[in-house]
C-alpha cells in the first residue's frame, strides 16, 4: 500500500469523480442523494479540490493497494494539528487495512511535524465511522450542526487523538 499525492489536474478531476462514487456508497443511508450530490459538488469539484491545495493547505493522496485506486484521504496540519478531512475507502476494499495504513501515515507525520494531536469531524448518524474511529484511540470532544447552504446541515462529532513523540 502507498499514497500517491494529487497534484496534477486530471488527477484532480479522478479524485472528485472518485469522491462522488464513495460518497454515494458511504451515505446513501444516513443523507438523501441530494444532500450528496449538493455536498460533494461544493466541497469535492475539481473547483474545490484545486482551491482547497492551492489556497489551504490541504495535501490529498489516492490510496494505492497493490496497483488498484482504493480511496483517498485528504488532511492539513495546522498550527498545533493535524486535521483529518477524508478519509475514504471503495466498498469492495473496505477491511483490508486501508484505513489503519492511513491513520498509520498520519500519526508518523504528526509525530515528524511535532503537531500534538489529529482531530476530524464525523457525520452523527455514521456509527460505523464513529465506531471505527473510536478503536483507533479517538475520543468525541464536541458536537456541532453547520448550515451549509441550500437547506442542508453537517451534524458532526468532532473527535480527536492525542499524538505521543
Amino acid at each position: 500500500m502507498n499514497l500517491i499525492r494529487v497534484t496534477s489536474e486530471s488527477e484532480i478531476n479522478e479524485l472528485s469523480r472518485l469522491a462522488k462514487e464513495i460518497w454515494s456508497e458511504c451515505y446513501s443511508d444516513i443523507l438523501s442523494q441530494g444532500q450528496v450530490e449538493y455536498m460533494t459538488d461544493k466541497f469535492l469539484s475539481p473547483t474545490a479540490i484545486s482551491e482547497q491545495l492551492k489556497n489551504d493547505n490541504y495535501e490529498y493522496y489516492f490510496v494505492d493497494c497493490d496497483g488498484i485506486t482504493a480511496g483517498f484521504t485528504a488532511f492539513k496540519p495546522e498550527e498545533s494539528s493535524l486535521f483529518l478531512s477524508k478519509l475514504y475507502v471503495k466498498k469492495e476494499q473496505r477491511q483490508n487495512g486501508i484505513a489503519s495504513f492511513v491513520m498509520k501515515y498520519l500519526e508518523e507525520r504528526c509525530r515528524q511535524d511535532n503537531l500534538s494531536y489529529i482531530w476530524l469531524t464525523v457525520n452523527v448518524n455514521n456509527h460505523t465511522a464513529i465506531n471505527a474511529y473510536k478503536k483507533r484511540g479517538f475520543a468525541i470532544f464536541k458536537d456541532e450542526c453547520t448550515d451549509i447552504g441550500n437547506g442542508y446541515v453537517m451534524d458532526d462529532h468532532f473527535m480527536k487523538k492525542c499524538i505521543s513523540s
